[in-house]
């Protein structure tokens, strides 16, 4: 067989960052072009594997990486300067290089791949496969991760999202990844068997051979798009009728202190109008500390939903023994409940490594950035006959965050603000990654969003109803608990951690392997 002509390294570096921005654009939400996926990732492997040198190969992955994330989340620089108070340049500079450090990963599966170069094309696919899992799986755990934008997501809740059921995100990472390859190679086998000449020295046997084997490798992407999500719920607990609450209070004017009575008086209002039996209010969405809100406000709040013989679960901050909490309380017929944050956002909500990021700090001004840590190990709060599986605010953007609601949750509630982000894609994303969720646990999804995108979410990740972004309103549905588990529910992340470990020794085992006779 010929062997194709890898282009020169600089056309590389600009088909990688092509490749790596139309990827996060095209295959995300809200364009969510699945497919795409496997195309950027099919692209991204090409040049890896005609690149001539580990270095080349890391620099086109790094290259990729960056493209993928300042096309995919720069959206933080609007927290901070709109809302923050930085200047604009800052701002723009603080996302490209928190892009730079998140375009490392990348660059470190590309260069991995390249320095065990494994000369048989499935043992590439699997090598490139594991070491692209296993970085995402780091991403999204050191310096307390970032699993925005892990590959994954695009198949919810289509594609291959069985995959995300069985192995979780990092799972359909993989298989995009290794089935991505194996599909080129399929494409490059028949382009190169129809465009056959005379040549003697074409190896159109081989060529076929390759097409065949390859093409095999697209029976799964069909099959797995053609199964979808199964039904892993084994019982369902009783229906219960949930108002989801949307006040659509711009971030600009959430913390103003002339806007708080206003804020007090439109949730007051969604309340009296909802139909639920469980009415649920967004992060944050009265915006101050519990103790300081007017008291006369909560009992009148107390007295509408025991009028309404409902509960109300409320995000708002707390405070205890002058440590601050952003949390989740419950008012209404049961007792009252709460659930405090575990999974805080850097810089957010909490200011790390203040020495050395002093002068970051110094032109960041974010109400509420100084929250402690709740307990990982919190009593679930149960209402209404359900065991809710909590998450404020991007939480649910982590796979170990909701998996350690469960199995005991019936029912996963997200309460969110995504108006840090504005009219970005943020909004977009954080609902698909909140549809990934509810397929890996096979629990259905409520989100009370406070600018949007409030929403349903089936156990399958389909959003069943939704309120459109920047739009004031309640969401009425009745929603059907669930018990059951899923393959991943069960293993967790352990499967494809131990795949991706056995992917990164088949490498090193190729590299010294191959090394042994050229160094004698």
């Amino acid at each position: 067989m010929t062997s194709h002509q890898p282009p020169g390294l600089k056309l590389s570096l600009l088909l990688a960052a092509a490749s790596g921005a139309l990827t996060a654009y095209l295959s995300f939400a809200p364009i969510g072009w699945w497919v795409f996926a496997f195309i950027g990732m099919g692209a991204l492997a090409y040049l890896v594997r005609g690149a001539k040198t580990s270095r080349s190969s890391a620099l086109i992955g790094f290259v990729f990486g960056l493209a993928y994330f300042v096309a995919g989340v720069s959206w933080v620089r609007i927290s901070m300067n709109e809302f923050g108070g930085m200047p604009l340049p800052m701002a723009w500079f603080a996302a490209v290089l928190f892009c730079a450090y998140l375009a490392i990963f990348p660059m470190l599966a590309c260069a991995f791949t390249a320095w065990a170069r494994p000369k048989s094309l499935y043992f590439f696919a699997f090598v490139f496969a594991c070491t692209w899992a296993f970085a995402e799986y780091l991403r999204a755990h050191l310096f307390t991760g970032f699993e925005w934008l892990s590959i994954g997501a695009t198949q919810a809740p289509a594609g291959i999202s069985l995959g995300a059921q069985l192995f979780g995100i990092f799972g359909c990472s993989f298989l995009i990844v290794f089935l991505s390859v194996l599909a080129l190679e399929f494409l490059r086998g028949v382009s190169k068997k129809i465009a056959r000449t005379n040549d003697p020295t074409d190896d159109s046997a081989g060529v076929s051979a390759l097409a065949f084997g390859a093409a095999c490798s697209i029976a799964p992407i069909i099959v797995l798009t053609f199964i979808g999500p199964v039904d892993f719920v084994s019982s369902t607990t009783n229906a219960t009728r949930i108002s989801l609450l949307q006040g659509n209070i711009e971030q600009s004017l959430k913390w103003d202190p002339a806007r708080f009575q206003t804020t007090l008086e439109t949730y007051e209002k969604l309340i009296r109008e909802a139909k639920g039996e469980l009415i649920i209010l967004p992060e944050t969405a009265i915006p101050t500390l519990l103790h300081r809100v007017p008291p006369e406000y909560i009992e009148r709040l107390q007295s509408i939903a025991k009028a309404k013989n409902a509960n109300l679960l409320i995000g708002v901050p707390i405070e205890e023994r002058d440590r601050y909490y952003n949390a989740a309380i419950s008012l209404g017929v049961e007792p009252p409940q709460q659930y405090r944050k575990v999974h805080l956002v850097p810089f957010g909500e909490f200011m790390p490594l203040k020495v050395v990021l002093g002068w970051f700090y110094r032109n960041l001004q974010i109400p509420m950035s100084d929250f402690a840590r709740g307990d990982a190990d919190q009593a679930p709060i149960k209402l209404n006959g359900q065991t809710l599986g909590m998450s404020i605010c991007y939480e649910d953007a982590f796979a170990r965050d909701v998996h350690r609601t469960l199995p005991d949750a019936t029912l996963l509630v997200n309460i969110s603000n995504d108006a840090w982000f504005g009219r970005s894609a943020a909004a977009e994303q954080h609902l698909q990654l909140a549809q990934m969720r509810a397929i890996e646990q096979a629990r259905p999804m409520v989100r009370a969003n406070n600018t949007g995108i409030t929403a349903v979410i089936d156990a399958k990740g389909r959003v069943t109803d939704r309120i459109e972004p920047w739009k004031t309103g309640i969401l009425e549905a009745t929603v059907q608990g669930a018990k059951g588990y899923t393959p991943y529910m069960v293993w967790g992340d352990l499967p494809i951690l131990i795949i991706c470990l056995a992917g990164l020794g088949i490498g090193t085992a190729q590299r010294l392997r191959r090394g042994a006779p050229t160094s004698a």
